[in-house]
């Protein structure tokens, strides 16, 4: 990949040392780009991907010429954004899942926006909670998890289908009070599930109360202090799956998608300390490891 796009992901994720750039330089030529590139490619061992801009341009061209029929070398073209951090933070995802998150995420936003903005006022008529009396205390949770980026391939495309989930709810103050935000969201959720963006009281008082019913329930929160606060408010939580926290400056590495602050480590002892099974897991198919564990270990 072009060396701006990798520090543009850096930004977000935080240093990569196993990210190579290669670039064709504006005096340079396909011959200058193959040189290089197979310079920086047998320095490399294991599985490598290779991420082009465009199809048919003179990166994905010379890339195609040298490693088509190379083992343990994959190829993409049409870089994004979006696809560079899904492929960093998901490296067990397959090209073709890459390949399906990147045409998911060419949409029409000012069109999308529009019906998110229409399916939002329809569901926000106020609706008394007492209809629900009989459901309080039988929330149907099947994911509880923290994800700075809130809904995003990994959440829409891969958790909340793989667990069946019929409602995801967001959890965040700044979320729930910005109209734009919100619509952002709706954009980003399957269509087939509904979706609502709470406060965070908001969401404890109308968990608790059921009104939910017996939907399949995944709970997303931005941050551990959400999760904290949510608990304090009386949520029902017995497990959170630490998922993506981005880096920050300050913030020291647990795992390549985690990265805590000292502030944010206390406040995860909290949650701890309240007898909730904290967890690490990118995606249904990593292992689920222990996080406090693994945090401390990191210090």
């Amino acid at each position: 990949m072009a060396e701006g796009v990798k520090g543009s992901l850096e930004m977000i994720v935080g240093q990569q040392e196993h990210i190579h750039t290669v670039s064709l330089r504006p005096d340079g030529d396909n011959i200058q780009f193959e040189n290089e590139l197979n310079s920086k490619m047998k320095a490399l061992n294991g599985s490598t991907l290779i991420i082009a801009d465009l199809l048919g341009g003179t990166p994905c061209n010379v890339a195609v010429k040298n490693y088509l029929n190379v083992e343990n070398v994959e190829i993409i073209a049409g870089m994004t954004l979006s696809i560079v951090i899904e492929a960093i933070v998901n490296q067990q995802a397959s090209v073709k899942e890459l390949v399906g998150l990147a045409k998911e995420n060419i949409v029409d936003v000012k069109a999308g926006m529009n019906k998110a903005e229409k399916d939002i006022s329809e569901a926000s008529l106020e609706i008394e909670l007492s209809n629900y009396s009989e459901y309080a205390g039988y929330a149907n949770i099947v994911n509880t998890r923290i994800d700075e980026r809130l809904i995003h391939g990994q959440v829409a495309g891969i958790w909340s289908t793989s667990l069946d989930t019929q409602r995801i709810i967001v959890a965040n103050d700044e979320a729930a009070s910005d109209p734009l935000q919100k619509s952002s969201l709706r954009m980003a959720a399957p269509s087939s599930m509904r979706l609502s963006v709470l406060r965070v009281a908001e969401a404890a008082e109308n968990i608790c109360s059921g009104k939910y019913g017996k939907q399949r329930l995944f709970l997303l929160f931005k941050n551990p202090a959400d999760v904290l606060r949510f608990i304090e408010a009386g949520g029902p939580i017995e497990t959170v799956n630490v998922g993506n926290m981005s880096y920050k400056e300050g913030a020291r590495e647990v795992t390549k998608s985690i990265q805590v602050l000292e502030n944010e480590e206390v406040t995860f002892e909290l949650i701890a300390s309240k007898g909730i099974n904290v967890t690490a897991q990118l995606v249904p198919n990593d292992p689920s490891i222990d996080f406090m564990k693994k945090m401390k270990s990191t210090r």
